[in-house]
């Protein structure tokens, strides 16, 4: 087993070891998130199977499904993010552009037009829906069956790059390099995460959770585009480096503390008597709640999740470099895993929580597997 201590990338150098073994350990929590939704949690999916009326399996599991939300997006478009400065320069921004094209744009367009209809097949089918094969379905009214799904992510990346392509050539030649600067402190923070969950509670008056266009759900994008920009940031101010324990735990144990208030906070707001879109937007104090607990947790499990795989997780060997090749692959199929272990443990006789429990490492065991053989397709390799 190889280790390697923490360091910054520099031009031309590899990736840092632990990020992609965190980019590894998000895939799962994805495929773990909407395995939970399949069962019961509070969320949008593909193919759920409703919990008995008087279940509790659906408490912890959306629990599970909110704590997710509030981080596990972000903190991907962190590490997106964090290697984009060097990757532009690098390679220079047309080969960038070209490059994010491929390995973005070709998935997507293959998710919209091929990938998405074959999920609804799986699901017409196992919900008894359709009659008919899978060629005579995919060959009737494809475009109503069109969608980019779960790669609303790659969707994004793909414009956030080209953002950040724009402002680097209109920007970037207009003013002098900066100083390093240092990473934000407690204070900063502190007034980061006020200012982001009231600027979140203003958008979601317009755009409340759940309202999506081309599946981007507007009301999580503020939170997004702030952890992208920090990547950024991040990336020419080796802040993953300054990063310390002492400033990582505070905000995990704020973080811990609004967990624990989240069942009374969702009693309280009527969550459980079904009044739970209340919580989504609007102008109520669910909402404004709900918009300052998402940008703690966002960041004080981000901090410690960086810090905690920099320390014990930055190692390399046979079968993480093979996971962490996959993990992109396994983030555009896991669909296909996820709904077929949903109907095949449909009938286990057990209730919906125990069956969520089985469907994860299933879910992600199988996924990563057969992704590690699609990748490797030589039509493949340079895309995925």
């Amino acid at each position: 087993m190889k280790k390697h201590p923490p360091s910054i990338p520099q031009q031309g150098q590899g990736r840092l070891v632990y990020l992609d073994n965190l980019k590894v350990f998000l895939t799962a929590l994805v495929i773990s998130h909407h395995s939970a939704i399949a069962f019961g949690a509070s969320g949008g999916w593909y193919y759920v199977i409703p919990p008995p009326p008087d279940s509790l399996a659906p408490i912890p599991m959306t629990m599970f499904a909110g704590i997710n939300q509030a981080f596990f997006m972000g903190l991907f478009f962190f590490i997106s993010a964090y290697f984009t400065p060097l990757s532009c320069d690098k390679k220079g921004p047309a080969v960038y552009l070209k490059d994010r094209l491929l390995r973005l744009g070709v998935p997507l367009l293959a998710f919209f037009f091929v990938l998405n209809p074959s999920v609804l097949y799986l699901v017409f089918r196992f919900t008894g829906r359709i009659p008919a094969g899978y060629f005579a379905f995919m060959a009737d009214d494809l475009l109503d069956k069109t969608s980019v799904g779960p790669l609303w992510f790659v969707l994004s990346l793909l414009f956030f790059a080209g953002v950040y392509l724009l402002l680097r050539l209109l920007v970037s030649p207009r003013i002098t390099p900066s100083a390093n600067l240092p990473l934000p402190g407690n204070r900063t923070i502190f007034l980061f995460v006020i200012g982001a969950g009231l600027f979140t509670f203003l958008v979601r008056i317009l755009f409340p959770v759940g309202w999506a266009i081309c599946n981007l759900q507007l009301g999580y994008f503020p939170l997004y585009i702030a952890m992208y920009t920090f990547g950024v940031l991040a990336c020419r101010h080796a802040w993953l480096d300054t990063l310390q324990p002492r400033q990582a735990n505070l905000w995990l144990a704020a973080s811990v503390a609004l967990i624990a208030l989240m069942p009374p906070l969702m009693a309280l707001g009527g969550a459980l008597e079904g009044h739970d879109d209340v919580f989504n937007g609007g102008l109520h104090w669910q909402a404004l709640a709900y918009a300052l607990w998402e940008p703690t947790l966002c960041i004080g499990i981000s901090m410690k999740l960086l810090l905690l795989f920099r320390r014990r997780a930055n190692i390399e060997n046979a079968l993480t470099r093979a996971l962490a090749r996959s993990a992109y692959t396994a983030y555009i199929l896991h669909p296909f895993f996820v709904i077929s272990g949903t109907y095949l443990l449909l009938h286990l006789p057990a209730g919906p929580f125990l069956r969520f429990l089985a469907l994860c490492p299933l879910a992600i065991a199988s996924c990563f597997a057969v992704s590690d053989l699609v990748r490797r397709a030589p039509a493949l390799r340079r895309i995925l």
